[in-house]
């Protein structure tokens, strides 16, 4: 593991003081919409965010509004370890609901979400941040100290899916991406208190949802969209994927929602070099409209998985998206296509000797979703190990995983 200075296309602009930065910064986060409420913002305005980043970092790396600054590296690398973008903070401290003298747990540290937690539970709250990665909590403190927070903020190395013996916490604040949500968490949440994490909901899409526990299980209250790096130690999580060479010469991977590679796939380099197949279904999106919705409805259908491809083109057109359904020798991934100048039609494109019917039953799912459910926002619980579940409907999905089980609901469209 290694820790290198951020790099970045911004130029250091001398005339700007990272006070100058950061008014700017907040002004940007009040024009999108983000940041809303005098006491998120003031805490914004209280933490110099310069602080907390690897020496000799530009301080406009630490203030531009939609980027994360990476700041530790592994040996392949993949990010270990980053401050989160602004955007970021604002939107979770927004879900966790700080309250004036609340004990706060952060998993996985960085320094400035913890100060700012520093200064909404007040004089009289706690905050314990929590970091595998002893660079990471050394950062952390001594930027800390640097802003006189020590009193009120214990920052702690370890691996927070294990017991950290510091009690109960009202708020936890999980700033990595976890597969699964440790048992230690839920013990550690108080009653109707507020778990805020980037959970990966499936390979490649990560949801922040905001849970409130209630007797016993996790309810979702809010989601919104975001990347947190994984989430490491004993909670990390490989998806199992099966790697191909595209007709380009480029890498395609197919990434599962599991330990393994499902027994029945087939897809190889030939199918992929095969002639594609279409279907459409009549759903519209306006140009630059995030799909996290559909994304998240097709991800966790039975046999879907995320087909990564460098070029895209190698899914049967540049036009292609990396959810996909795979059957045997064949694959479906979604696909779209130019509806008028400012909108475009989702379906679907793949290759295979049934690939035909694949590509059908993914558009087909599409057009359920936008009839059905488009506009409405999924309910998401997790039920821990022991939790009695009871029976389930049809209509939601169940995702069993380590130490409990995720289900999704999705409420039709227009209706209470």
């Amino acid at each position: 593991m290694t820790q290198t200075d951020a790099q970045t296309d911004i130029e250091a602009d001398p005339t700007s003081s990272p006070e100058d930065l950061r008014e700017r910064m907040i002004a940007e986060l009040i024009d999108s919409g983000v940041l809303s409420g005098p006491r998120i913002e003031a805490a914004f305005r209280a933490v110099p965010r310069e602080v907390f980043a690897p020496a000799g970092t530009p301080a406009e790396m630490s203030y531009a509004t939609d980027d994360a600054l990476r700041t530790r590296f592994a040996d392949d690398g993949k990010a270990l370890s980053s401050l989160s973008a602004p955007t970021m903070h604002a939107g979770n401290l927004a879900q966790a609901q700080i309250e004036d003298g609340q004990r706060v747990l952060e998993i996985g540290s960085g320094g400035p979400n913890a100060a700012m937690l520093a200064h909404l539970v007040g004089p009289t709250g706690q905050v314990v941040s929590v970091d595998i990665d002893e660079g990471v909590t050394a950062r952390t403190r001594t930027g800390l100290a640097q802003l006189g927070l020590t009193d009120r903020v214990e920052v702690v190395t370890a691996d927070a899916a294990e017991p950290l013996d510091r009690g109960v916490f009202d708020r936890i604040m999980v700033t990595v991406s976890p597969w699964s949500l440790p048992e230690t968490w839920v013990e550690q949440l108080a009653p109707d208190g507020i778990l805020v994490v980037p959970l990966q909901v499936a390979p490649g899409l990560q949801r922040i949802i905001g849970f409130r526990k209630k007797d016993g299980r996790l309810v979702s209250e809010s989601t919104v969209p975001g990347g947190f790096v994984p989430l490491q130690g004993a909670g990390l999580f490989n998806p199992a994927a099966a790697e191909l060479t595209g007709p380009s010469g480029k890498p395609v991977t197919f990434r599962f929602p599991g330990n393994e590679i499902p027994e029945q796939f087939g897809v190889s380099d030939d199918v992929l070099a095969s002639d594609p197949v279409e279907a459409w279904s009549g759903v519209i999106y306006k140009n630059r409209t995030i799909w996290l919705d559909v994304l998240t409805y097709l991800l966790v259908q039975p046999g879907a998985c995320a087909m990564e491809a460098e070029e895209p083109a190698d899914r049967g057109s540049d036009m292609s998206f990396y959810p996909a359904l795979v059957d045997g020798a064949s694959f479906a991934a979604l696909h779209r296509r130019p509806a008028s100048e400012t909108s475009v039609e989702v379906g679907a494109i793949g290759k295979g000797p049934d690939s035909a019917r694949l590509t059908r039953r993914l558009a087909d799912l599409v057009a359920r979703f936008g009839a059905h459910h488009r506009g409405t926002e999924p309910l998401f619980q997790w039920w821990p190990t022991g939790t009695e579940l009871g029976e389930v409907p049809p209509s939601v999905t169940v995702l069993p995983r380590a130490h409990g089980i995720l289900t999704i609901s999705w409420p039709v469209a227009g209706l209470g």
